[in-house]
C-alpha cells in the first residue's frame, strides 16, 4: 500500500516547495520590465527575505511559469555587498546577450503588452531551484493574487492567512504547467546521465518514481492476462517479476511463445521508451518460433491504467539493432568499445501495429 500511496502522491504533483516557506510578490516596475526610457537596469529586484538559502552571486537554473509556458532557464541571481561586509538588494540580472534567461523571458513577455501590469510570484522548490510565476493583470491567473496586490506586505509566509492557498495554488500551477519538464526529466533518469539542466534530485526522484510506477504496469498487466486467460484467450503466461526483480529483458512469456515487455509511464501513450542495448540484443537473438511485444501501460494512476498492445516490433527492433552493430563496429576502428547503450524509442512512429486501448 506504500508503494500506491506514493504514487497517487505522484501522479501530477512532481514538485514541491518551498523549503523556507515563504512567497515573494512583486508589481514589477518598468525599470524591472526594460521599458523605462530614463533607465538602464538591466535586472529584476527581488526581496531580502526570500530565497534567502541562495548565495550571494549565484549562476542556477530556474523555472519560469507565464499562463502554458514552463521551462527551465538559466537565472544570473545576486546581491550588493554593503561597506561593513553584508549583503542587500538580491536580484536577478539578465544575464549572456542573446541567450534566454529568466530574467530576459519576462521582459520578453513584458513587450506583448505594454498596457498591462506585470507581477512576479516567486519561491524556493523542495530541490533548491528557483520558480517564478509572472502573471499578467488581464489573465485568469491574476484572480489568485488580486486580494493581495493592494497589501503592503508583499512577503507571505506560513504566518499569514493567504499563505496555505498561495502555496497549493502555486504547487498544482507549477506541476500542471511542467508536464513537459517531467517527461523529460523521466526519460533522463531512465539513462544514467548526468544533466545540467535537472538537479540530482529531481533525477533520483524520478528514477524512484520510475521504479513504482514500472511495478505497478506490470501488476496491471498480470491481472489483465488473469483476465484473458479465465475467458480462455490465452492458454498460459508466466510473469518473471513476481516474487522479485530479475533483471530479465522481457516481463511475462505469453503462451509459451511469445515474450512481453512492459513499458509503463504515468504521462500518455507517446512518451518515449527507452531501450537499452540488452533489450535490442535479446529480441534479435530469437528463434523465428518466437515472437515479441511491447505492451505499453500509460497514463497510471492507484486504481487504473490504459494499455496499448504493440504486436509487430520486430522488423523495428531488427533494424535497431543493426544500426547498433554498425555504430560499434565504426567506433572499434578506433580502438574503442560500446559497453552500454540506451535508447529513447517513440513508440507511435516506430511500432508496426498498435492496437486500440484497453483500459485496466
Amino acid at each position: 500500500m506504500r508503494a500506491v500511496a506514493d504514487l497517487r502522491m505522484n501522479k501530477m504533483l512532481f514538485f514541491f516547495f518551498d523549503i523556507e516557506k515563504r512567497i515573494g510578490l512583486k508589481k514589477l516596475s518598468s525599470a524591472d520590465l526594460g521599458t523605462s526610457g530614463t533607465s538602464n537596469q538591466t535586472h529584476i529586484g527581488l526581496y531580502n527575505d526570500v530565497l534567502q538559502f541562495l548565495g550571494d552571486s549565484v549562476v542556477t537554473t530556474a523555472m519560469l511559469v507565464y499562463g502554458d509556458y514552463c521551462q527551465m532557464l538559466d537565472c544570473y541571481f545576486d546581491r550588493i555587498e554593503n561597506p561593513d561586509g553584508t549583503y542587500r538588494s538580491p536580484k536577478i540580472r539578465i544575464g549572456k546577450k542573446d541567450e534566454d534567461s529568466v530574467a530576459s523571458k519576462i521582459r520578453e513577455f513584458a513587450l506583448t503588452d505594454a498596457s498591462a501590469d506585470w507581477y512576479l510570484v516567486w519561491a524556493g522548490l523542495e530541490n533548491k531551484d528557483l520558480v517564478f510565476w509572472l502573471i499578467n493583470s488581464k489573465s485568469n491567473d491574476f484572480s489568485v493574487i488580486k486580494d493581495l496586490v493592494g497589501s503592503k506586505t508583499h512577503i507571505i509566509t506560513d504566518e499569514d492567512k493567504a499563505y496555505a492557498s498561495l502555496k497549493n495554488i502555486m504547487v498544482n500551477k507549477i506541476n500542471l504547467s511542467s508536464v513537459n519538464i517531467q517527461k523529460e526529466i523521466e526519460i533522463i533518469s531512465q539513462i544514467g546521465v548526468q544533466s545540467k539542466k535537472y538537479k540530482p534530485f529531481d533525477l533520483e526522484k524520478a528514477k524512484r518514481n520510475m521504479a513504482l510506477v514500472g511495478k505497478r504496469g506490470e501488476e496491471f498487466v498480470n491481472k489483465y492476462l488473469e483476465q484473458q486467460k479465465n475467458l480462455h484467450q490465452i492458454e498460459s503466461f508466466e510473469w518473471m517479476n513476481k516474487s522479485r526483480e530479475t533483471g530479465l529483458p522481457y516481463d511475462f512469456i505469453l503462451n509459451e511463445k511469445q515474450y512481453i515487455d512492459v513499458k509503463s509511464t504515468m504521462f500518455d501513450f507517446s512518451q518515449n521508451i527507452v531501450f537499452s542495448n540488452q533489450e535490442v540484443g535479446f529480441v534479435n537473438q530469437q528463434k523465428s518460433e518466437f515472437d515479441y511485444s511491447v505492451y505499453r501501460v500509460f497514463d497510471i494512476t492507484e486504481a487504473n491504467a490504459n494499455l496499448k498492445i504493440c504486436t509487430r516490433c520486430m522488423p523495428y527492433m531488427e533494424q535497431l539493432n543493426k544500426n547498433v552493430q554498425m555504430f560499434n563496429e565504426a567506433i572499434i576502428q578506433s580502438k574503442t568499445r560500446l559497453l552500454g547503450l540506451n535508447v529513447a524509442v517513440s513508440p507511435t512512429d516506430c511500432f508496426g501495429n498498435i492496437q486500440e486501448t484497453i483500459r485496466l
